[in-house]
This record gives structure tokens, sequence and C-alpha cells, in this order.
């Protein structure tokens, strides 16, 4: 009879065994989050079904090859080898990696590896996709920064630049400019030929400024139709006017898209001849621009 209860209590107890390794199983196949658990050398033991729908591939096509297949170029150099430093330093890791879906689009997965110690070590991964997330944040600090229209620098992000040119100018020893534009006539330009014709001026304009100017200057639009710039490492004192006259030259060249052209009035001041600080570059720049503007439109004695 003891035998017999004893046989009983471990039958139950295997039953409740089984049931309850039914029941996780279950879990880990259906848990909405993608999961993976690899060996200690990255070999993939288990993927459930959040996982397989998040990387396009089947279960099959995944299990018993390395965690590297999903790898996507689009990772910095030398992330894989910080990567690998932190997971085994820590036996964990949390941060965004580019992973490549099987149907060769890159997705920005925010992953969190957790080392589990049983006959061996193993790796439980979590992925999240955070791409159109990132995106949109990426998409609002570009535009916190930016001119929506032309994709010029906006006026916080000039007057961000200029501070940090003139410290660096002051620190180093050398000059810089300030360029500051406005077209002509533009109000004629959108009552004549229509808004969205002035709006593709601006974009030309733009991509004008763009081509003139060298990659480590900062072009900007402050909105309407003024443009400033700033030209760090001036060479000598003339170059500013030279620059300016090559640069009104430039853009008044005949837009044939557009059949029409525009010219534009411009204001410069240097650093440290004409002022020592961001809003004295500024105002004399625009003061002269105005000088530049009276005498276009015939208004100085």
């Amino acid at each position: 009879m003891e035998f017999l209860r004893n046989l009983f209590g471990i039958q139950s107890f295997c039953s409740l065994f089984n049931t309850q390794k039914t029941l996780f199983e279950h879990i880990f196949l259906n848990v909405p989050t993608a999961l993976s658990v690899t060996d200690e050398n990255g070999v993939i033991q288990y993927v459930n079904n959040a996982f397989i729908e998040l990387t396009g591939y089947a279960s099959h096509e995944l299990i018993g090859n390395n965690h590297s297949m999903l790898k996507s170029s689009k990772n910095e150099p030398d992330f894989f080898k910080y990567f690998w430093e932190k997971l085994l330093r820590d036996n964990s890791f949390s941060g965004n990696i580019w992973n490549q879906h099987k149907d060769a689009y890159h997705a920005l997965h925010c992953i969190t590896i957790t080392s589990i110690a049983l006959d061996k070590n193993y790796y439980l991964s979590t992925h999240v996709d955070v791409t159109e997330e990132t995106e949109l944040q990426e998409r609002h600090h570009y535009l916190a920064y930016h001119d929506p229209h032309t994709g010029l620098a906006n006026r916080s992000l000039f007057e961000n630049r200029l501070s940090h040119a003139i410290n660096n100018a002051s620190r180093i020893g050398h000059n810089i400019g300030v360029l500051f534009c406005d077209l002509n006539e533009f109000k004629q330009i959108n009552d004549e030929y229509g808004h969205a014709t002035g709006d593709e001026v601006l974009k030309i304009v733009a991509q004008r400024l763009n081509s003139f100017f060298r990659s480590n200057d900062t072009v900007a639009r402050f909105g309407g139709d003024e443009f400033v710039i700033i030209v760090e490492h001036l060479e000598d004192d003339t170059q500013l006017s030279r620059m300016a006259q090559s640069l009104a030259f430039k853009i008044s060249e005949p837009m044939s898209e557009l059949n029409l052209s525009v010219s534009a009035c411009i204001g410069t001041a240097s650093f440290p001849q004409d002022g020592l600080t961001k809003d004295q570059l500024l105002n004399i720049a625009d003061a002269k621009m105005y000088d530049d503007k009276n005498r276009f439109y015939g208004l100085t004695s």
C-alpha cells in the first residue's frame, strides 16, 4: 500500500511538472515580446512566435544558426566589439542594435540580453522594434534645428554654432565671418508668379548657398528671404568682402528652371574686428545689408 501511495505521488508530481512545462512553453512561445535564447557562442536555441514575426524567418531557419545572421551593415564598425566586451564582462547588455529582416530591410531593435546559467551559459534576449519611434524622434529633433522648407539650419541652430565658433576663434586665435543675405524684390516674385514659385526660388537659393560654401561653414535661413552664413577660419581681411561679391553674382545667375532670376543684398561682419559677441556680429552684418539694400533701391543720398 505504501508503495502504491509513493507511486501515486511520483505520478502526480510528474503530471504536475509536465503541466507546468507545457504552460511555460506556451507562455514563451506566445508572449507578445520577441524572445530568443542563444548559447554562449551566439547559436540560436529557441525563438518565440513574436521573434519569428519580427525577423521574417521561420523557426527552422533560425534555430541552429548564429544570431549574427541578422546582423545589419548599418551598425557602427566597432559596435560588435563593444557589444561582446560588455556582454562577457557584465553578463548582460541593453541597447539599440540594427538587424536585417529576411526581406532585406533594416530595423532598429531595442534589445535586452540576460545570462542564464544552467548546464552551460545561455542568453535570453528580448527585442522591440523601435525604428519608427526613433525616426520620429530624429525628425522632431531635425525640425527643431532646421528650416523644414529648405533643409538649412534655422535661427536656433545658427546662433548655437555662431557662439561655438566665437569661442573656438577666441581660444585658437583665428578670424570668422558672418554674411547676412536678403533677396531683392522677393515679394514681387510671390505676387507675380505665386507663392509656389517663390518657394522654389528659396530652395534654389539654398542649394546655391550650400554649393558655394565649405562643409564646415554654416548656412542658415532666418525666415522669409533672409539667409545668414558663418564662415570659419578667414584667411585675410579682404576674403569676406570678396566672398560677398562672388556670392551675390552666384545668386543672381538665371534660374533656367523657373525662367527668372533674383538678386541679393549682402552685409558682412568679422570677428574680432567688427564685434566680439554673437549679437554684435549679427547686428553689424544686418546693418550693412540694409545699407546695401538702400543703395539697391536708390535711397542713399
